[in-house]
């Protein structure tokens, strides 16, 4: 019978087994900023302090912290034990005693000389500032890449989705063809009040500034500005182009009425500020829809059946095919979440703390990208998508004269619904979903609508739509 053998390990073997390997040094993390976030990055590290330090192979500490007010940034620390407390920020992304620089003030011009210092002083960088990374991402992912370190920012889009890091590694092997998103939780609640509760847009955002939704100044969640900021990293990622924040058409959902979200509702839509980034060809070349928009969604697509501050994005690709992502995409414990999986990936990097560059695995923007290989910005003219057209008329629509004028104009509509009128007395609302429509002619038809009809013409896209096989 044959009898394996018996390996013994040398007796060298035994020894170096019995040796253990010598501890990490700490991550030694500087802190810039200690509002909402900061405050959430510090809870979390103490209080799943073992659990963290064990994933990343080492201890991670906040040595030093950086505030206007140091009085008020020891008590939002809770005192703040062994951690050094500074007025400049410049100073601490410069200090010699620090790996790992958070930046979590926010802004655009001060933040960017932070980040760049303490780039150039051999220093890793995580932020959550998706404005910075917005409009200089790209000369900060240059940087990066020139001192060798790493800029992580997974919590800049989506919160605690790991969106970014899904694009950068977990699906790095597709070519991804679309991606759509609800990006901005303070819009989202608004819409989904004014859906589920019938309430105008302003007492809708009224109720969102009174639970602390929505700032005292709402444009820049509004205005559709921060879900922008969040698809202009998100496409860079994605497609392997610059980030192109000037490239991106941005609607708000100031405008939209209670009717609109009505008339969604009975045709089987809820409305979203949709981000969509979408690859096409045009002319023999590969270019990218960027747009933020409100948009109706079929009800029971799972971006739809996103309520209150919630994120979600749904990625188009060849191999995966579609994957959907949702969570929390606000607050300071779900944002400090994305903060430490960062930390925690520089944690686990070898001689994270050393002045020589790392070479960091992944790049900054996703894809290492040479000149001339970024695909080119579809403007919005040419976007096809099915368009809702409701009809506010002052006195009684001819319904065949309404598609006879819109089939002069080249749009064929798919679906018509007679809806109740929304104010005692008045005529009764046409609804009219179209076919795929280039977004010039849908404009251009609607403006000729209403001077031909004397009804106000409301035009909202529809999005994620499964097209009717038999027209109603």
């Amino acid at each position: 019978m044959f009898v394996e053998p018996q390996l013994s390990p040398s007796p060298e073997v035994h020894a170096s087994a019995r040796r253990a390997p010598a501890p990490s040094p700490a991550l030694r993390v500087g802190m810039i900023g200690t509002g909402t976030v900061g405050s959430g990055v510090w809870r979390v590290l103490r209080r799943n302090r073992d659990l963290i330090n064990a994933r990343a192979g080492r201890a991670i500490e906040i040595v030093a912290v950086a505030a206007r007010n140091t009085a008020r940034a020891a008590t939002a620390l809770d005192g703040a034990p062994g951690v050094r407390l500074l007025t400049d920020p410049l100073q601490l992304a410069t200090d010699p005693d620090v790996d790992v620089v958070l930046e979590l003030a926010g802004g655009t011009g001060a933040a960017r000389d932070w980040v760049q210092a303490a780039l150039a002083h051999g220093k890793h960088v995580v932020t959550a500032n998706k404005a910075l990374l917005a409009t200089h991402g790209e000369a900060l992912a240059q940087a990066a890449a020139r001192y060798g370190r790493v800029l992580a920012y997974e919590a800049a889009v989506a919160g605690s989705v790991p969106v970014i890091k899904a694009l950068r590694e977990g699906l790095a092997a597709n070519r991804i063809t679309a991606l759509a998103g609800v990006l901005n939780g303070t819009s989202n609640y608004i819409l989904t009040r004014m859906q589920a509760a019938g309430l105008g847009f302003a007492a809708a955002l009224t109720e969102a500034q009174a639970l602390g939704y929505a700032e005292a100044d709402p444009a820049f969640d509004v205005d559709g500005t921060d879900a922008a900021h969040k698809l202009a990293l998100l496409a860079a990622n994605a497609f392997g182009m610059p980030v192109r924040l000037d490239a991106v058409h941005v609607e708000g959902i100031r405008d939209l009425q209670r009717g609109d979200v009505a008339a969604a509702a009975q045709l089987g839509y809820a409305v979203k500020l949709l981000a969509v980034a979408e690859q096409q060809e045009c002319e023999g070349r590969v270019a990218i829809q960027l747009r933020v928009h409100p948009a109706l969604v079929p009800a029971r697509h799972p971006l739809a059946l996103l309520d209150g501050a919630t994120n979600g994005l749904l990625v188009h690709s060849d191999a995966a095919g579609s994957a959907f992502f949702s969570g929390a995409g606000a607050g300071g414990e779900p944002t400090a979440s994305a903060v430490l999986a960062d930390l925690i990936d520089l944690a686990r990097l070898p001689a994270v703390s050393s002045p020589a560059p790392t070479g960091p695995g992944v790049p900054t923007l996703g894809t290492h990208r040479r000149a001339g290989d970024a695909p080119a910005v579809l403007p919005m003219a040419p976007v096809k998508t099915p368009h809702l057209l409701r009809l506010l008329p002052g006195a009684a629509l001819c319904e065949a004269a309404v598609l006879r004028a819109l089939a002069r104009e080249g749009v064929r509509v798919r679906r018509r619904v007679w809806a109740a009128a929304a104010a005692p007395g008045g005529a009764p609302e046409l609804l009219l979903l179209t076919a795929p429509t280039p977004d010039a002619l849908a404009a251009q038809a609607s403006a000729h609508l209403q001077a031909y009809t004397g009804a106000q013409v409301r035009r909202l896209r529809v999005e994620l739509y499964s097209a009717p096989t038999d027209e109603q």
